[in-house]
C-alpha cells in the first residue's frame, strides 16, 4: 500500500497517562512482539464508548458497557488491552477472568472495579488466562518501564501489517487542547459501532456525559463508515477519555459553539484513524472511496454504498483492475433500496459509465481501466432519486486475503 499510510507520527505525551506494555505470550509471534497494554490515568478521567452490536460479543465488551452504564457520569483509571486472544465466546469463565483482572487491578491503583476498562482482539473462542495478564500487569507496574504511544499502538496489534496512530492539536476557548488516537484493524471490519479496537485521548476538560453525546455521530462518519470484508467483530470497541487537565472554563453543554474546533479535529483524527484501517486490510492493493449521492435518505444511500463497498464481486473485479460496471449495477439492485434504472449514473474516477438506463455513448473502457489502475479508486454512484448522500470506505479483495485468513490461528 501506499507509504504515507504508514503513520510515523512525533506524538506529543499527555500529562497525567502512563503508558506500560510487555510481551506477555498472549500471541503466538516469532520475536516477542508486546501484546499487552496498561494505560494508567493520574487522576479519575471522563469516559466514553462505543462497541459492537454483534449477539456474540466478548467478556471485555460486555463488562464496559456495563461499566459506562452504571452511573450518569462514569469515570476511568485504567485501561488494559490485550492481542492474541479475543476472550470471546469463552462462556462464564472469561466473564470471570475480566473480573479478576479488573479486581487485581483496582486493588493496586486504589480504584472502584469500575473504573477498570478492557479489551481483547485475537483468536474466538480459547480461554484468555487471568493469572497470565495479572502476573505481567504487576510486573510491569514493579519495574515502571514507561513506555510510548508506539509501543501502545504496536501492542494492540494482530494481522495488522503498521502501527496507527493519530496525533492533532486543536483549541477550546483559546487553550490548546492536544488528542491522541491508536486503532488496530486490518480484517473482520464491519463495524456497527466503531472499529475493532481504537482508544482516543485528550487533555479536554469535559464530562463523560458529553464526551458520549460528541462520539456518537462522530463514529458514524468515520469507523462506521468503512468496511473490508462485511464481518462485524465480537470485539469492536472505541473508547474516548478526557484527562479533564486542560485550563479552559467549563463546559456544560455538548453544543456549546466553543467546542466546534474539539469536535472537527475529532472526526479528522478518527476518520483518519479508520482509512488507515482501510489502506491496512488484509492483503489489500487498493484503497476504495464510494460516493452514493442523491439518495432517497442517509440511511438509505449507506446501505446502497456498504451493498457495492461489501460485494465480493466489486472487490475482486477492482483488484484485478477489470471496468466490469455491471457488478455495480448488481449491488445496487440487491441492495432493496430505493433506486430509478433510468436515473442512475455511476462514474469510474471522472469517467462517465451509465445514463438514462443504459451505457453511455461516450463511455470509454479504456479511461476506466486507467483509473483502476492506481491505488486510490474512486466510485460514484448518482442515484437521482433525492438529496442524501453517504461516504463508505473499503478496499479490493486479494488472495492474500485468503493466506492470511487460512493461516491465522497456525
Amino acid at each position: 500500500m501506499n507509504e504515507k499510510t504508514k503513520n510515523k507520527l512525533s506524538v506529543a505525551e499527555l500529562n497525567g497517562v502512563k503508558i506500560l506494555t510487555t510481551y506477555a505470550g498472549i500471541k503466538k509471534t516469532l520475536n516477542n512482539q508486546d501484546d499487552l497494554l496498561l494505560i494508567e490515568f493520574e487522576n479519575e478521567a471522563a469516559i466514553a464508548g462505543v462497541f459492537t452490536n454483534s449477539l456474540t460479543s466478548s467478556a471485555p465488551v460486555n463488562y464496559c458497557k456495563k461499566n459506562l452504564n452504571i452511573k450518569k457520569e462514569p469515570s476511568i483509571r485504567a485501561l488494559v488491552v490485550n492481542s492474541g486472544n479475543a476472550n470471546a465466546f469463552t462462556g462464564k469463565i472469561g466473564d470471570q477472568t475480566v473480573l479478576d483482572i479488573s479486581k487485581n487491578l483496582s486493588e493496586n491503583i486504589k480504584c472502584n472495579m469500575n473504573q477498570i476498562y478492557m479489551a481483547s482482539t485475537g483468536v474466538i473462542g480459547e480461554q484468555l488466562q487471568s493469572k497470565l495478564v495479572i502476573d505481567n500487569i504487576n510486573r510491569m507496574r514493579s519495574e515502571k518501564k514507561i513506555s510510548d504511544w508506539s509501543n501502545a499502538a504496536n501492542a494492540i496489534r494482530t494481522t495488522d501489517t503498521f502501527e496507527k496512530i493519530v496525533s492533532k492539536s486543536c483549541t477550546i476557548d483559546n487553550v490548546k487542547i492536544k488528542i491522541i488516537g491508536i486503532a488496530k484493524g486490518s480484517g473482520m471490519i464491519a463495524p456497527d459501532m466503531g472499529t475493532m479496537l481504537s482508544f482516543i485521548f485528550t487533555n479536554a476538560h469535559l464530562s463523560s456525559s458529553i464526551l458520549q453525546k460528541i462520539l456518537k455521530p462522530i463514529n458514524e462518519k468515520s469507523f462506521n463508515s468503512i468496511t473490508v470484508d462485511s464481518d462485524t467483530s465480537t470485539s469492536d470497541t472505541v473508547l474516548l477519555v478526557a484527562t479533564k487537565k486542560a485550563k479552559h472554563r467549563k463546559i456544560t453543554f455538548h453544543n456549546d459553539p466553543c467546542l466546534s474546533n474539539f469536535k472537527k479535529t475529532l472526526q479528522d483524527l478518527m476518520l483518519e484513524l479508520a482509512k488507515l484501517i482501510v489502506y491496512d486490510g488484509e492483503g489489500a492493493s487498493k484503497f476504495i472511496t464510494i460516493n452514493v449521492i442523491k439518495g432517497v435518505s442517509k440511511k438509505s444511500a449507506k446501505k446502497i454504498a456498504l451493498s457495492i463497498a461489501n460485494s465480493p464481486l466489486v472487490k475482486t473485479a477492482i483488484a484485478g483492475e477489470d471496468a466490469n460496471w455491471g457488478r455495480i449495477i448488481m449491488a445496487i439492485g440487491k441492495s432493496g433500496e430505493k433506486a430509478d434504472r433510468d436515473k442512475i449514473k455511476i462514474f469510474i474516477g471522472k469517467e462517465q459509465v451509465t445514463d438514462n438506463g443504459m451505457i453511455c455513448k461516450n463511455y470509454s473502457e479504456a479511461r476506466a481501466s486507467k483509473h483502476l489502475k492506481q491505488k486510490e479508486i474512486q466510485l460514484t454512484i448518482d442515484l437521482g432519486v433525492g438529496k442524501s448522500s453517504s461516504t463508505i470506505y473499503t478496499c479490493d479483495l486479494t488472495h492474500k486475503y485468503i493466506e492470511i485468513n487460512a493461516d491465522y490461528r497456525s
